[in-house]
């Protein structure tokens, strides 16, 4: 059947473009998560659960993608429809794992999402803590450096509450003085990371959806070539000769019981 061949081609394709974005997302994901100055800012911002949850899902629905498309390949080869429908069980659990953890990102990773209030919030406290704890004035210090950013909302936070000024929110070329809020900076330095890590995964995700479609219309059509190849019962009609004085070449109609083998769920 060709039309059979050319979709099971098609899943093919599919499938392992699936896994190549899969490894894409599962690499970007670790890097977010081991990348040495993001960690670190991650550790002293005590931002775990806010910047490390979203790859962690996303690192277990590539995981799980990888091993479908593996499942699907070869479900595909041998043309079973159980295997079949259990990869796009496990594909639809894959986008429901892919979407959760690009949602997640998107919404704790890029500039307009809960991360920018979430991270005004938090410098503000080590702001108000960096005169007696060390820990709070090194990493306000090294994140106004980095990011070229003063002060929870801007420089003028240090005027306001009669703080002196630091070096680090002076430019080391010009001197000037860094006009940025260190949130907002920080929000826009995470958005690439996060942003090309969401679209692959939704790009990802779609590819799936096409996956599950492709694959229970080949699905469809393996039972539908088995149930012909399997009918319960089958009219043959046998030449045969009688004994018969009426007639010495007559034709009879023998009903035949064709046996049914199992070919899956419908």
């Amino acid at each position: 059947m060709p039309k059979k061949i050319q979709i099971a081609y098609s899943l093919h394709t599919l499938n392992a473009i699936s896994t190549v974005l899969a490894v894409v997302v599962m690499a970007l994901s670790l890097w977010l998560r081991y990348e040495w100055d993001f960690k670190h800012y991650v550790y002293e911002l005590e931002a775990q659960q806010v910047l490390w949850t979203g790859p962690y899902i996303l690192i277990a629905a590539s995981s799980l993608t990888m091993a479908t498309s593996i499942l699907g390949s070869w479900a595909t080869v041998i043309e079973d429809c159980q295997l079949i429908s259990l990869f796009a069980l496990a594909s639809a659990l894959s986008i429901v794992l892919g979407m959760a953890g690009l949602a997640y990102t998107l919404n704790h990773g890029i500039f307009h999402s809960d991360l920018t209030p979430w991270l005004e919030e938090r410098f503000w406290v080590l702001f108000h803590e960096m005169d007696y704890n060390e820990r709070s004035a090194r990493i306000l210090r090294i994140i106004q450096e980095d990011m070229e950013c003063c002060g929870p909302s801007d420089w003028k936070d240090y005027q306001t509450f009669n703080k002196v000024l630091p070096d680090e929110c002076r430019s080391p070329v010009t001197g000037n003085i860094a006009g940025g809020s260190c949130a907002e900076e920080f929000a826009l330095w995470m958005e690439p990371r996060t942003g090309w890590l969401s679209g692959i995964a939704l790009l990802l995700v779609v590819i799936q959806m096409g996956s599950i479609f492709i694959s229970l219309w080949l699905r469809k059509l393996i039972l539908l070539e088995r149930s012909k190849d399997n009918r319960p019962y089958r009219l043959v009609v046998e030449s045969a000769k009688t004994c018969d004085s009426k007639s010495n070449n007559s034709l009879k109609y023998v009903r035949v019981a064709a046996l049914f083998a199992p070919v899956g769920f419908i």
